[in-house]
């Protein structure tokens, strides 16, 4: 993947009422600075869709790479089956209801990752089928939410599922938020999982279908209840939220495209066998333990230039077993403090990624993984296979050498390819343990 490379980031926004900005009399749209502070920060490039756009939604997306949600009025409860003439109900805009709903199928269709936030969650659960409550604090037993209409804010914790996207992406276990609203989630429409709640059982996060971790290119489509952007500014946790969505339309956009437009990601090359990668690679294994100290459980040289005789990418690829990934500044900070860049994983709660380069090219990747967990069994397993089996190494070394020479700027292409070998060989390898 290309780190250079700035995906382009579709934010709809809202209506702004005559008089709301000074000399604006006809009024205007806009979105508050801080979703599109936080989506730069991310590396994102940020453009704005109104409400009223009557374009085809799928010509809408086309030129995106990932939609992003953001909070605002309440939506319809015509929409949904709810009253309309229940008091508390303000800043419905049926205009930007129709396009953020149709925007959310087309991404559906499109594949294009989205992030929800707030009446963006609400909206997105709406879209496939799903109610809301009208007035929290009209039922026993909430919490206080906040009252977005008097602008307060109210700050509470939300526990993430495990195995969720938003446990991959936080990392952090429970989660501190800040709240302004006075809806949420009844009914989940169809697809939707919920993956966070409150104390006080109220649904705060949801996701659109269910989660593989092992597989980056499934749809990757979460819904907030709270303001990430709030305190991302000074929350790592709330802004990986914007890093994710940006990461993944990053993975998305570098892709080759069906018109014949090329790859855009980072060049690389299969190498031959090289003697000297053991050698490097335990050098490095002993300045990362120095380094990681008793958070390192274990470290392990995987990937395929762990495997004699093996064609591969010059790149050491480490796994570094943990205790637990939460909270992950445990690692990230000493990995950090030798020289790695860190790239979170917002697919998996069981894996980090980490990269160093040495004169200007990619030299170490390193897998961070819980001990005795999934990613270190599949690994080490796929690992231990091919250096059994050299027929199955051979075949492996081919496959990458032809879909290096099919895609020479599209490394996501040559990775997905490499898919359904790796997969096979790991069910066979983990089926003979």
């Amino acid at each position: 993947m290309s780190e250079s490379y700035q995906p382009l980031v579709a934010v709809v926004g809202y209506h702004l009422a005559p008089g709301r900005v000074t000399r604006w009399p006809e009024g205007g749209y806009g979105v508050p600075g801080p979703y599109i502070d936080a989506l730069r920060r991310s590396g994102a490039r940020v453009l704005l869709v109104a409400p009223g756009e009557a374009n085809d939604p799928d010509d809408i997306l086309a030129p995106f790479d990932g939609l992003v949600l953001v909070g605002g009025g309440d939506v319809d409860p015509q929409r949904y089956g709810g009253d309309a003439t229940a008091g508390h109900t303000y800043g419905v805009e049926p205009d930007r209801d129709q396009l953020e709903i149709d925007l959310i199928l087309a991404a559906v269709r499109l594949g294009l990752p989205t992030l929800a936030i707030c009446r963006g969650m609400q909206v997105m659960n709406v879209a496939f089928g799903g109610t809301l409550h009208q007035h929290l604090p009209d039922m026993p037993g909430m919490l206080e939410h906040g009252v977005p209409t008097a602008d307060t804010v109210s700050t509470h914790d939300v526990e993430p599922v495990p195995g969720s996207r938003l446990s991959a992406l936080t990392k952090s276990g429970s989660l501190s938020c800040s709240s302004h609203h006075h809806q949420g989630i009844d009914r989940l429409g169809e697809g939707i999982v919920a993956t966070g709640h409150s104390s006080d059982g109220l649904v705060e996060a949801i996701e659109r279908g269910q989660n593989d971790p092992d597989d980056d290119q499934l749809l990757w489509m979460v819904g907030v209840q709270w303001h990430p952007e709030d305190t991302a500014l000074d929350d790592p946790v709330q802004q990986s939220f914007f890093d994710a969505l940006s990461l993944v339309a990053r993975v998305r956009g570098p892709h080759a495209k069906s018109d014949g437009k090329p790859g855009r990601t980072r060049l690389y090359a299969i190498a031959e066998p090289d003697p000297r990668w053991p050698e490097r690679f335990a050098q490095e294994a002993s300045r990362l333990g120095e380094g990681l100290g008793p958070v390192a459980v274990r470290i392990e040289h995987v990937g395929s230039t762990s495997v004699p005789g093996l064609a591969a990418k010059p790149i050491i690829d480490i796994q570094v077993s943990v205790t637990s990934l939460i909270p992950r500044t445990a690692f990230v900070d000493p990995l950090r403090a030798l020289g790695y860049r860190w790239v979170l994983d917002p697919w998996s709660d069981d894996h980090e990624y980490f990269s160093r380069d040495e004169d200007g090219h990619r030299a170490f990747q390193i897998h961070v993984c819980s001990a005795g967990g999934p990613w270190e069994r599949r690994h080490l397993a796929f690992r231990d296979w091919l250096r059994g089996h050299p027929d199955d190494a051979a075949s492996y070394a081919n496959l990458k050498r032809e879909l290096a020479e099919q895609h020479q700027r599209d490394i996501v292409t040559y990775t997905d390819g490499k898919t359904d070998f790796i997969r096979s060989i790991e069910e066979r390898a983990l089926a003979d343990t």
